[in-house]
């Protein structure tokens, strides 16, 4: 099944694009092939196909280095062991001893004292030292690709796809001596409001139980130095915690909310007894956003005013993605915001972030799984 994508996702990998970023690295980040990038960067980039951006030049100078480096059978032998793992000291010194390489010359290229290598080889490495050494890396290597973001438990569980007898207390001591710490996410604990007059009912007496079933709508604020708040509106499967929509605006309207679900109908298609869910903001409670609904015959539940935890998926996600993201970044303005929630949902959060709600899989994941069990 070929896949179809959004046209405001094309627009935003060729914004990232012409603002510098490698048609390589997008590929890679992203998953998609660079030939469909090309075409996409033919067709809506600002610069036209025919430019390259900076990152593209630095991206071929790397390539030319990669094959005058190859000429050197010692520097080649090295650089691919580097690059099959992240490697310790130790390490490269047992691997220069292994190896039989020059010693002068290796040590050169891995920046290491050549007293330090006989000292090395003259120490015997147990078992259990080298074990522990190379989970280390592995924890590394997973922390790392996470952006940081992954604690031990997530750690832990990718880890036991390769390794036995590897407990989670293991996992946190290592992190710890390694200095590696996860961003932190405090558990979303709803508080009471207090009990108004309600008009709008409440549709979802209990949690999904498949896919399309139940969405999720609402909208976070984003602060930017230039040009103070921006508004992101995001719709949500709740039964697979992926992000189905998003858009962004530096007005909170009705447009701006008519405009993800439309993105969403667009994606996803319309399905029998749909409900949206969503709190009793002006945006929400419109004739037009109304009348888009009833439209698609999707039933409208609310929550009450004043009580968030209705809407309880929505308002976690809100705050992963400002505690794990936006608060370590630096930014600046509209576009810079934009840019920053596109990779956040884009490349991490739908495809690459496991839950444990999901089985520790991805909210993408888990949905190709439910449909190969519906099939």
């Amino acid at each position: 099944m070929v896949k179809r994508y959004e046209q405001g996702f094309k627009e935003t990998l060729v914004e990232l694009y012409d603002s510098g970023q490698s048609v390589l690295s997008l590929s890679s980040e992203y998953g998609i092939s660079q030939t469909t990038l090309y075409k996409w960067i033919d067709k809506y980039s600002k610069k036209g196909g025919q430019e390259y951006s900076k990152a593209d030049f630095i991206d071929l100078k790397k390539e030319l280095a990669r094959v005058q480096e190859e000429r050197d059978p010692l520097k080649k032998s090295i650089d691919h062991i580097r690059r099959e793992k992240e490697m310790t000291t130790p390490e490269m010194l047992k691997m220069i001893h292994e190896e039989h390489l020059n010693i002068a010359k290796a040590c050169h290229i891995f920046e290491l004292n050549r007293s330090s290598f006989y000292e090395q080889i003259q120490r015997k490495v147990s078992p259990s030292e080298q074990r522990r050494n190379d989970l280390t890396v592995e924890i590394k290597q997973i922390y790392n690709a996470s952006k940081k973001i992954y604690g031990a438990p997530k750690i832990h569980h990718l880890l036991l796809q390769k390794w036995t007898n590897v407990g989670v207390k293991l996992v946190q001591k290592l992190m710890r001596e390694e200095g590696m710490k996860s961003i932190v996410n405090k558990k979303f604990r709803p508080s009471q409001g207090k009990s108004e007059a309600f008009s709008r009912e409440n549709l979802v007496s209990t949690e999904p139980s498949r896919m399309n079933q139940v969405w999720s709508t609402d909208i976070t604020y984003i602060h930017t130095q230039a040009q103070g708040w921006v508004y992101l509106s995001t719709i949500m499967d709740r039964y697979s915690k992926k992000i189905i929509a998003w858009d962004i605006s530096q007005r909170m309207t009705t447009e701006l909310v008519t405009r993800t679900m439309e993105r969403a109908l667009k994606i996803r298609g319309n399905f029998n007894n749909l409900i949206l869910h969503s709190d009793q903001g002006s945006q929400y409670t419109s004739q037009e956003y109304n009348q888009l609904l009833e439209n698609y015959h999707i039933k409208h539940s609310y929550s009450r005013k004043g009580y968030p935890y209705h809407n309880a998926s929505l308002e976690s996600w809100h705050g992963h993605l400002k505690r794990e993201w936006i608060y370590h970044r630096s930014i600046k303005d509209f576009t810079q915001a934009k840019h920053e929630v596109f990779w956040y949902i884009e490349s991490f959060y739908n495809q690459n972030r496991i839950h444990q709600g999901l089985n520790y899989l991805t909210p993408n994941e888990f949905e190709k799984q439910q449909q190969k069990l519906a099939a």
